[in-house]
């Protein structure tokens, strides 16, 4: 009898002992230590070694306390979370106070520049707090391009990597650099010679022209401003006038002839790789790239031409304007410049003649991209400043960026009406009225 009222004894002792350490013994926590993961932001709460069961809740969301530890997704700003076991509950302060850069958004992963040329990184940053931290832009190689604050400078052709820091995140963004263009000039350039590039220069080229376009804006007014300043202003050659063999959409009752005099397709007419986009059955007399001889069939000594001399092949002026149009995503089909009334598909049935009037110069209406013709002439306007319109165009003496005083231009009989091309592009895009 004595041992089963000492065991009792020891027993109420030890259950006395439970019930006051459950009771009365605080709730203790060893840290709190927090992470980002997948931009959220995690609170670990660590407790002392002992064998505690509960669990911890923080607004809504409820966590049991397994092997010491509970782990639960918090917002970063001040507040407090509960901890709660079979007969004790205490509430503790959160302070996740995180500042973290979490990405690094470049506006482009890949760019093109010329050699000469500056030009600003894009980027921003998604970040949890407010971290101050340095931003910091490398060059992989520095004879290529150079780091100047968040400004990168090309130096010479060749390719880079343009390394981005921010905190503990890093993106690379590659660069190509080419000596093949210029920045925009406004000059009287040499005439492109026969077989200038190669095909692998070409393509190069035709590259950096999709890179203008898309960055302009596919299919907007923009890409038309920067197809059209590409071809007169970074291209460093002039094009030859060809008074064309022929179109692919033609309705003048002669042949169609494809890239004989025009070429109304992707990219520039550089390279004999070229000759696989034309349509072989509409090849008479050539095929020649841009530059190199073509028979030509028209007789025109004013111009220079003359019935069955060859010339170098270039561009019209319908075949420029239609070519820029194509390039910049608007199919109008491979058409002239006239006005013929049996007709309702030429460059100038595109929109309504606004006469060329001094009213008209100083309205501000008059935007680059927009068509500006004569009956049987037809050009694009390439910029506007300063009480100077600037018109790209190809003559006789070829294809270039002219210069017109608002007066020169009311004095020029090939130049006569311009049409708005709103009803056409429908989006602007991104482009300057000129392009210093």
């Amino acid at each position: 009898m004595k041992n089963i009222k000492w065991v009792l004894g020891i027993c109420f002792i030890i259950f006395f002992n439970v019930i006051f350490y459950l009771k009365f013994y605080p709730i203790k926590v060893v840290s709190i230590d927090y992470t980002v993961e997948d931009k959220k932001i995690y609170a670990k709460v660590t407790f002392p070694s002992v064998h505690l069961k509960g669990q911890c809740s923080y607004k809504d969301e409820i966590q049991p306390i397994v092997n010491n530890t509970c782990q639960f997704e918090v917002l970063n700003e001040e507040g407090t979370f509960q901890v709660e076991t079979l007969v004790n509950k205490k509430e503790f302060i959160l302070n996740p106070n995180q500042n973290e850069v979490l990405d690094i958004f470049l506006e482009e992963d890949k760019a093109y520049m010329v050699v000469g040329e500056s030009k600003k990184i894009e980027f921003s940053t998604e970040e949890i707090g407010n971290p101050s931290l340095p931003v910091v832009i490398k060059s992989e190689n520095e004879e290529v391009l150079k780091v100047e604050d968040d400004v990168i400078k090309a130096l010479k052709s060749g390719s880079t990597k343009v390394v981005i820091n921010v905190g503990n995140v890093t993106k690379t963004m590659d660069v190509i650099v080419t000596d093949l263009l210029t920045k925009p000039i406004l000059a009287v350039k040499p005439y492109l010679p026969c077989n200038r590039y190669n095909d692998a220069e070409n393509k190069l080229i035709d590259e950096f022209l999709q890179y203008r376009i898309n960055k302009a804006g596919y299919q907007t007014r923009g890409a038309v401003v920067a197809t059209l300043r590409f071809l007169t202003l970074e291209f460093p050659y002039q094009i030859h006038y060809f008074w064309e063999n022929g179109r692919l959409h033609n309705n003048t009752g002669g042949p169609a002839a494809d890239g004989e005099g025009r070429f109304y397709h992707q990219g520039l007419y550089l390279s004999e790789s070229k000759f696989n986009d034309l349509n072989q059955s509409k090849i008479r007399y050539g095929p020649a790239i841009w530059g190199c001889p073509l028979m030509n069939w028209e007789d025109d000594p004013t111009y220079g031409f003359h019935a069955g001399v060859k010339a170098p092949n270039g561009l019209d002026c319908s075949g420029f304007v239609t070519w820029v149009l194509f390039n910049a995503g608007f199919d109008v089909k491979d058409v002239g410049a006239g006005d013929t009334p049996s007709v309702s598909d030429d460059l100038g049935d595109l929109g309504v003649h606004q006469p060329i009037t001094m009213e008209l110069l100083k309205s501000n209406k008059i935007k680059p991209g927009d068509i500006i013709a004569a009956d049987g002439h037809v050009a694009l306007v390439g910029g506007v400043k300063d009480g100077y319109i600037y018109v790209a165009e190809s003559l006789n003496y070829g294809l270039r960026m002219n210069t017109y005083s608002y007066e020169k231009l009311l004095n020029t009989s090939f130049l006569t009406y311009v049409i708005n091309m709103d009803n056409v592009y429908q989006k602007e895009g991104v482009y300057t009225n000129y392009w210093e």
